[in-house]
């Protein structure tokens, strides 16, 4: 399958704001049709008028919605050639969190990318093949300060990607995964209608640097063309996901060093 994507159809959920917008934006300006999918309708609205795509608001959150979107972009631009599945949330904070969070945090982290595939690889494999992009996180690869839900959803998402990946790669379907550390989005207090970069809000020490989605986009469609599974924007990523294979224990021993005195009060 050619990675030239003039008058493709690419799908990307989460796209009115942050990575997403910057992936939609990066796909229209190599000639896409991108359908942008937000579940906050005006920002979704708001991209793909810039850039000449359609709008399409629901929430990942449900398959009924995930096999609406995709019906609605193959009616629009055609068969999807690219899904980008990269709405995310944050929730599920620590042992206490009640089951409607662990609900919700499970089924827009992890299963959207199930219920993604279910709707469009079928129709990828009788067309001859299609690409998956899936923003997950570093915390797919690396346990850090992220919350419980976040984490173990994320880890889970990268898992359904290797299998995808394995099950369905000699039948021309390319997983590509993008796991960034920290990135300039709403996640980390911006305000998602500013589009502008430079306004990273202050955050603690030890969190490493941030980069601009605009980064993690253009890393993206690098990666495609080059058939690699992940992006590492951040490549201490790389590095420490090595270090953790190399010696679990020790890896372990070390994070949680790290993660102690990143918690408030724990310094002097």
């Amino acid at each position: 399958m050619s990675l030239e994507f003039d008058g493709a159809c690419v799908v990307v959920t989460g796209g009115g704001h942050g990575i997403g917008r910057a992936l939609a934006e990066r796909f229209a300006a190599e000639g896409a049709k991108v359908v942008v999918a937000d579940i906050h309708a005006p920002r979704a609205e708001k991209v793909a008028q810039r850039i000449g795509g359609l709008a399409v608001p629901g929430d990942v959150a449900s398959p009924e919605a995930m096999i609406s979107l995709v019906a609605r972009a193959v009616d629009a631009f055609g068969p999807v050639r690219v899904f980008c599945s990269n709405a995310g949330i944050t929730g599920g904070f620590g042992l206490e969190s009640t089951p409607a969070q662990i609900d919700e945090v499970t089924r827009v982290n992890l299963l959207s990318h199930v219920w993604a595939a279910q709707a469009v690889v079928p129709a990828m494999v009788a067309h001859g093949g299609g690409h998956l992009v899936q923003t997950l996180s570093s915390a797919a690869l690396i346990t850090g300060p992220a919350p419980m839900g976040y984490t173990f959803t994320k880890h889970g998402a990268l898992g359904f990607a290797e299998w995808i990946q394995l099950a369905y790669g000699d039948r021309g379907i390319k997983v590509t995964c993008l796991c960034p550390n920290l990135v300039n989005t709403g996640m980390i207090g911006r305000n998602e209608d500013d589009e502008e970069a430079g306004t990273i809000s202050a955050l603690p020490e030890g969190l490493g640097d941030v980069v601009e989605p605009e980064d993690c986009a253009e890393q993206t469609l690098a990666a495609m063309r080059a058939g690699r599974f992940l992006v590492l924007p951040h490549p201490q990523v790389g590095k420490s996901f090595r270090r953790k294979g190399e010696n679990y224990d020790l890896w372990i021993d070390h994070t949680a060093q790290r993660l102690r005195a990143l918690r408030p009060g724990d310094n002097p």
